[in-house]
């Protein structure tokens, strides 16, 4: 199970390190706008003209709506979130511990340890 888990964290950390990476020094409108004109490509080049009508309408809200300022309270809302959810788990994993069935504290750490895992993955999108 734990070599199975350590496998798995750096398939789901990387790709996130990375996107960072790619569009550093960009603002989060600017990175979604590319992400749509991109898709619109990939959507043109295969002569997906739903998909392409759907991007459309999705590229004129971003430039209609978005901004970064509400980007980074929908981030800082999510990194909360997730911070309660920790202490969640916390607090169940002790509840386990105190039952001392081992069975149930395995899995408690688990929870916590995927708790953990999305606040990390959170906080690196502030």
């Amino acid at each position: 199970m734990l070599k199975k888990l350590c496998l798995i964290v750096p398939l789901i950390i990387s790709p996130t390190v990375f996107a960072g990476n790619a569009y550093s020094g960009k603002d989060y409108c600017q990175i979604k706008k590319e992400k749509i004109l991109q898709q619109m490509e990939y959507a043109k080049q295969y002569n997906n003209m739903n998909r392409l009508a759907g991007l459309e309408r999705a590229l004129s809200n971003v430039e209609a709506h978005c901004t970064n300022g509400n980007y980074r309270a929908n981030a800082e809302q999510k990194v909360a979130d997730k911070e309660r959810k920790v202490a969640k788990r916390q607090a169940e994993l002790e509840k386990a511990r105190v039952s001392g069935k081992a069975e149930k504290i395995a899995k408690k750490e688990r929870k916590l340890r995927e708790a953990e895992i999305e606040l990390d993955e959170a906080l690196g999108r502030l």
